[in-house]
C-alpha cells in the first residue's frame, strides 16, 4: 500500500511510550467502570482526540485505558496514534445491537470477523466485505478468562456500520444471511487497522438492545445488561492481572 501524506504524531519528548497492552473502551460509562475497577480514578489522564489515556500506575506500566469514542474513524485514529506511541495488544469493549435471534440483552459476544458497512476501511483499501481477525492470540486469552470465569458468550461476526439511523430491515436480513450475529459501530476499521499495522486485536461486546425482530427493543436501563457490563469490566481486571 502506498504511503499516507499524514502520519500519526510523534510522541512528545516528555512523555513515556506507552505500555504495550490497550484498552479501548468505547463507552463512558464503561470507562468509568474500568477506571474504577483498575484504581485509576485518580488519574486525570492524558488527551488525545476527543479520548483520554489512563496509564496503570507502576514502575513500568502494564496497560492504558483510552475512551471514550464512537465510530469507525475515531476507533481507527486513535489505533492509529496509539500503536505509533507503543501499543501492540488491543482489546475493544463495547455494545453492539442483536440482530440473530439467538443474542439476548445482556448476552457476551466475542466477535471473530465482520462485515465492512463503513467508510474507514474503504480508505484502506479495503472492499464491502467480511474481515476476519489478523491473529488470535488475544481472543483466545480473553476467552479463556471468561470461561474460568463461567460466563457465557458467543463467537461469531458482526456488521459495522456507520449509519445508526438507516439500520433498516432490509440490511438487517441482508447481514443475517450472511452470518452477522450483531451490528456495531467500530470493530470491522478496528480489524483492518490492526491487519494494516501487524497488531493483536480482540473485542468483547455487550448485547444491549435487539434487532432480530420486527421492531427495537432498547435494553440499555435492563438489569441482564447492567449486570453482564459489570461481569465484562472484571474479565478485563483479570486480564490486566495476568499482562
Amino acid at each position: 500500500m502506498e504511503e499516507a501524506i499524514v502520519q500519526p504524531p510523534a510522541r512528545r519528548k516528555d512523555k513515556p511510550p506507552l505500555p504495550p497492552w490497550i484498552i479501548m473502551a468505547a463507552t463512558g460509562p464503561d470507562l468509568q467502570r474500568l477506571r474504577r475497577r483498575l484504581a485509576l480514578g485518580g488519574d486525570h489522564g492524558e488527551s488525545l482526540y476527543l479520548s483520554r489515556i489512563y496509564t496503570s500506575a507502576e514502575e513500568v506500566p502494564r496497560y492504558s485505558v483510552v475512551g471514550p469514542f464512537m465510530g469507525a474513524p475515531q476507533a481507527a485514529m486513535l489505533m492509529e496514534v496509539l500503536s505509533a506511541w507503543g501499543g501492540r495488544h488491543f482489546l475493544f469493549v463495547g455494545w453492539c445491537g442483536a440482530i440473530d435471534g439467538q443474542l439476548q440483552t445482556g448476552d457476551i459476544l466475542l466477535p471473530t470477523a465482520a462485515w465492512i458497512d463503513e467508510g474507514t476501511s474503504r480508505g484502506y483499501g479495503m472492499a464491502d466485505d467480511r474481515i476476519n481477525l489478523p491473529t488470535d492470540r488475544l481472543h483466545k486469552t480473553v476467552k479463556a478468562l471468561l470461561e474460568d470465569q463461567a460466563l457465557p458468550y458467543h463467537e461469531g461476526a458482526v456488521w459495522t456500520t456507520d449509519a445508526v439511523f438507516r439500520e433498516t430491515p432490509t440490511k438487517v436480513n441482508r447481514f443475517q444471511s450472511r452470518g452477522a450475529l450483531a451490528v456495531e459501530m467500530e470493530v470491522s476499521a478496528c480489524l483492518t487497522v490492526a491487519r494494516h499495522n501487524r497488531l493483536d486485536f480482540a473485542a468483547l461486546l455487550v448485547v444491549s438492545d435487539e434487532l432480530s425482530g420486527p421492531t427495537w427493543r432498547p435494553g440499555f436501563r435492563d438489569p441482564r445488561f447492567q449486570q453482564a457490563c459489570q461481569a465484562v469490566s472484571r474479565t478485563i481486571e483479570s486480564l490486566c492481572q495476568t499482562i
